[in-house]
């Protein structure tokens, strides 16, 4: 499967409220969970290299909906609006869509204080492949074959609140090497990935860990035919200390969205909440905790 195409995935953001007042932000602790979930889509399709080319616009749109969601009323007022209006895809990290070129079996974007309004972009988004038999041209092929991708980036406001997201050992995409098309395999499986936001004070606002603790079985080599099943992705609100388990069923793609359109999730977490989350369309789901139903959009997913 050629890698050509590939595109970068640069801001998990889903993440958890904890110490903000209800009148300061307008999301849960149970949707930023779930917002992990809609991360992890992401990146698959993102290591896939299938994604639909648009990265720095689809980029900038999760931090406009992040911010939104988790920022106090304050920080959302103040610069959120000049950061990301009509003309904020205009600005310096527009032009970062691209990697750099493949070198030793990697690819890395980086992030050297580009902006787009008054949002500022620092670190790295890399792409290392190995085994297989088209690594040193950066390309999935071959069985055994693995691609691993591990962000590390800061985004600072212009009132000093920062979103970081960290990994040391990635996400990895594993080729299976058997079948074609539909029926070809692959293993997804991910290392610590941690999101935290904090406000210029240094009060943390959301604090989230994701990780796999069994693989998850990918069939198919597009988003056509693209639909996991099994394994099991950990998320930890570091803020509450409750963790959530889920699993999906059946979660497959359409052609013109970079996350998952149908299928579900199910969780169970820590503190004895049993949870579920069914995919209804492009970047939608209903996400069940307990007794209660919401819905939710997906920061990270689009067409």
């Amino acid at each position: 499967m050629k890698y050509s195409a590939i595109a970068a995935m640069i801001l998990a953001f889903g993440l958890v409220t904890g110490c903000a007042s209800k009148d300061e932000t307008s999301t849960s602790d149970n949707t930023e969970t779930a917002q992990q979930v809609g991360d992890q889509m992401a990146s698959v399709d993102e290591s896939s290299g299938t994604s639909s080319g648009a990265v720095a616009f689809h980029e900038m749109n999760a931090s406009e909906r992040m911010f939104a969601r988790v920022a106090p009323r304050e920080i959302h007022d103040s610069w959120l609006q000049g950061a990301f209006g009509s003309n904020a895809y205009a600005a310096t990290c527009a032009s970062l869509d691209g990697f750099g070129t493949c070198s030793s079996s990697s690819k890395t974007r980086t992030f050297s204080g580009c902006t787009v309004g008054a949002a500022i972009f620092n670190g790295t988004v890399g792409f290392a492949w190995s085994g297989g038999t088209g690594s040193a041209s950066c390309q999935l092929a071959g069985s055994g074959a693995s691609v691993t991708r591990t962000p590390n980036l800061t985004v600072t406001g212009r009132r000093g609140a920062t979103l970081t997201v960290s990994s040391t050992s990635g996400q990895m995409l594993t080729y299976g090497g058997a079948g074609t098309g539909s029926t070809r395999t692959f293993q997804f499986s991910s290392g610590a990935v941690r999101r935290v936001f904090k406000l210029a004070s240094g009060a943390t606002l959301m604090d989230h860990t994701s990780s796999t603790t069994a693989p998850i079985t990918v069939m198919g080599d597009s988003r056509a035919t693209r639909v996991l099943n099994g394994g099991t992705m950990h998320v930890v609100n570091n803020t509450t200390g409750v963790s959530c388990d889920y699993s999906p069923t059946n979660v497959a793609w359409t052609s013109g969205c970079n996350c998952a359109t149908s299928g579900s999730w199910a969780g169970t977490c820590s503190n004895g909440t049993n949870t579920s989350l069914v995919l209804n369309g492009c970047g939608t789901a209903s996400l069940t905790t307990g007794s209660t139903t919401e819905s939710v959009a997906f920061d990270r997913c689009g067409t």
